[in-house]
């Protein structure tokens, strides 16, 4: 497995095994040295199960004796530290050095297996295997793990994973110092025998004539043609490191293959560009997630073709050190082919990309950054408040009649869709609604920024979004609370009643009191929600939007008969709106049918947000007359709804936050550090 690495000459130690001490570099075993019984049994039984590799005569009985060495080497199998697999390495080394004989057969038998095996596969597909469903790449691993696939002895892939059949193995092995590592090419390579290596170097140097074709092959798909910068097809990256990948490997001579590969890099960097500018032109084009998967692979390829080029171009200590990235690439993508978790993991991310990548058009309009923005959304909130005191005078009414819970719920979700439409078509605001939209420009930022460059912009675009809430939910509040006192004063001196029977004005009180109550829980469930109705919007433009629906109603055949202008404006319009719109009606059937939902499980579900809250707590507040107070717990309440408020923004855009630091891979380290740093601006600048 030493690949195209060119060890120094071996320096071989004296034939006393016993008295053969490692380097203090490699010998963490002083304080824990098991007894001499025990070493030596374990030292016997290497020494059989060596000579029992190099008494095999067939490939499959090399193999099998081949996985006891590496077995033995990790403990029989048992969870070792990287310290006793490197002790258990230590013993096998000192073993080969001290024993010529066995050392000679030993390397026969190894080259010997190496010979009859292809390792071109798993150098070009490890990791970049072809998109496939969820479901259906789910069952094949599955099915692999319980009866593996009957893949042929020669391809190499089959006793890699038979080596290495979880990543303990793996990280136990990159862990390696150096040192040991050039000890165990030395042990491997024969000397005098410079063309040990060969049918190696000649694999990888077809793997990279394969990856070369397969970044062509997706990097010129119509897809990405039509979203990267404008190039005939000679010009493409993609297409030119797919010929100098394969002029590298005709090259005669070093100084040739040197300026190829100078060239070769600079391609790579042309790709990668692309690739960056894919992603910045998906909030125009559209995104799928089968579109993030070519990119995601794209990138592996590229970073496997420089790992490659890497082992077969350079000399020395950098050549070990390319060995290892290289083996670290390949094994960790061949543990991905068939582990379970990391196909989750892969899908999960590629979910996240898609909506952090798409959100952003609908969420950047819901954070001011100038001060005339910042009033506008002072008066959008105005005017949301006075809105949602009739969705909360009518929600009012339809619970108190009594409906079977699954027409209340139909009900009650109409009527929110139909205010939060409203809202949406007069360019209204609704505190708390907003920022589970804003995760795209979040992601944006997390993206294209490093360092303290990235704290500094992500502090101010947390500072914008929460000066940006308190706008929105101070003005609802404010014209919700006012508006709520008035309507059910006029209800009251209309009617002569009060808008809310004593019972249910009181039950209002309860429900809102944070510690008599589900309350906190339920405001949490509806940051759930709220960011799930964002997702939806975002799905849905992002469907529009990559199948291209605006264009095909302008030029829909409709356009004879009514006008080709007229058809283009309700295009526009619906380009505008459609996020908005599918969002808004997500979100009020959500909310409305949540407690039918719990009903009929036998759970006690409710959701409480923070505007709808404020204007039901005003209309109870104000058909309870005098007794409003309700024993103090009108106190309660307000305490209630500032906890509403906090969990329906925090859960939402936590949410958000999450899944864009999620799509990019941001480390927990990174995360904690950016949270640290934000409270720090907090409290240094509130």
């Amino acid at each position: 497995m030493c690949l195209a690495y060119s060890a120094p000459k071996a320096t071989y130690m004296g034939s006393n095994l016993k008295e053969k001490k490692a380097p203090e570099s490699l010998a963490p075993r002083l304080n824990s040295l098991p007894t001499n019984k025990r070493l030596e049994v374990e030292r016997t039984q290497l020494r059989r199960i060596l000579q029992e590799f190099c008494a095999e005569s067939s490939l499959n009985g090399r193999l099998h004796s081949f996985s006891r060495l590496v077995n033995w080497t990790s403990s029989n199998g048992k969870l070792a530290s990287v310290s006793l697999r490197i002790e258990r390495v230590n013993d096998f080394l000192f073993l080969l050095e001290a024993d010529m004989n066995l050392r000679a057969r030993f390397q026969e038998a190894f080259h010997a297996m190496l010979g009859e095996t292809q390792a071109v596969g798993l150098f070009a597909e490890a990791g970049l295997h072809p998109r496939a469903s969820l479901w259906s790449e789910l069952a094949r691993r599955v099915v692999e793990r319980i009866l593996p696939t009957a893949r042929a002895d020669a391809d190499l892939s089959k006793l890699v994973f038979r080596l290495h059949p979880d990543d303990r193995h793996i990280s136990g092995f990159l862990d390696w110092p150096d040192e040991l590592f050039q000890r165990m090419v030395r042990a491997l390579s024969p000397a005098n025998d410079p063309s040990v290596w060969n049918r190696q170097r000649g694999d990888l140097r077809q793997a990279v004539v394969l990856l070369g074709t397969h970044v062509a092959g997706v990097g010129l798909s119509p897809e990405f043609r039509e979203r990267c910068h404008p190039s005939a097809v000679e010009g493409s990256p993609f297409y030119r490191v797919q010929r100098l990948v394969g002029e590298l490997v005709r090259s005669g001579s070093t100084s040739e293959a040197h300026g190829l590969l100078e060239s070769l890099r600079e391609e790579t960097i042309r790709c990668r560009e692309d690739l960056e500018y894919m992603h910045e032109r998906m909030e125009q084009a559209g995104v799928s997630t089968a579109l993030e998967f070519d990119m995601f692979t794209i990138e592996r390829a590229l970073r496997r073709l420089t790992c490659i080029t890497d082992v077969l171009f350079s000399e020395g200590v950098h050549s070990c050190q390319a060995v290892k990235k290289l083996l670290d690439d390949v094994l960790r993508a061949r543990f991905e082919d068939l582990s379970l978790s990391a196909l989750v993991r892969e899908n999960a991310g590629l979910l996240a990309r898609k909506i952090v990548e798409r959100t952003g058009k609908t969420g950047e309009h819901y954070i001011a950054n100038t001060r005339n923005e910042y009033w506008g959304m002072w008066m959008a909130a105005l005017g949301g408040g006075l809105l949602t005191v009739a969705t909360a005078a009518m929600k009012m009414k339809i619970t108190m009649a009594g409906l079977p819970p699954f027409f209340e719920g139909l009900l009650v979700g109409t009527d929110y869709a139909i205010s939060f439409l409203v809202l949406q078509t007069l360019g209204l605001a609704l505190a708390t609604k907003q920022p589970s939209m804003t995760a795209a420009t979040y992601a944006k930022i997390v993206r294209t920024t490093q360092g303290s460059e990235r704290w500094e912009k992500l502090t101010e675009f947390i500072s914008r979004i929460t000066r940006t809430q308190l706008a929105a939910a101070f003005g609802n509040l404010l014209t919700v609370t006012l508006g709520g006192i008035v309507f059910a004063g006029l209800w009251l001196y209309w009617f002569s009643a009060p808008f809310m029977p004593v019972s249910n004005s009181q039950y209002v009180y309860r429900t809102l009191n944070p510690l008599a109550s589900g309350t906190c829980f339920y405001a949490a469930l509806t940051g759930v929600i709220l960011w799930i109705s964002a997702l939806a919007g975002g799905w849905v433009e992002n469907f529009a939007t990559y199948n291209r629906l605006p264009d095909a109603i302008a030029d829909h055949p409709l356009g004879v008969r009514v006008g080709f202008d007229r058809m283009r404006r309700v295009a526009n319009t619906f380009e505008e709106n459609i996020s908005g719109w599918s969002a808004s009606i997500v979100l009020g059937y959500s909310l409305g049918f949540v407690p039918a939902l719990g009903h009929f499980f036998g759970v006690p579900l409710e959701v409480r947000h923070v505007t709808l809250s404020t204007g039901t707590l005003a209309l109870a507040a104000t058909s309870l007359g005098e007794h409003w107070l309700y024993r103090n717990w009108f106190f309660h309440t307000l305490f209630g709804i500032a906890t509403i408020f906090v969990l329906n923004l925090g859960v939402s855009f936590g949410i958000a936050s999450w899944v864009a630091l999620r799509a990019y891979d941001v480390p927990y380290r990174d995360q904690l550090r950016l949270l640290k740093y934000v409270m720090k601006s907090f409290f240094r600048s509130p």
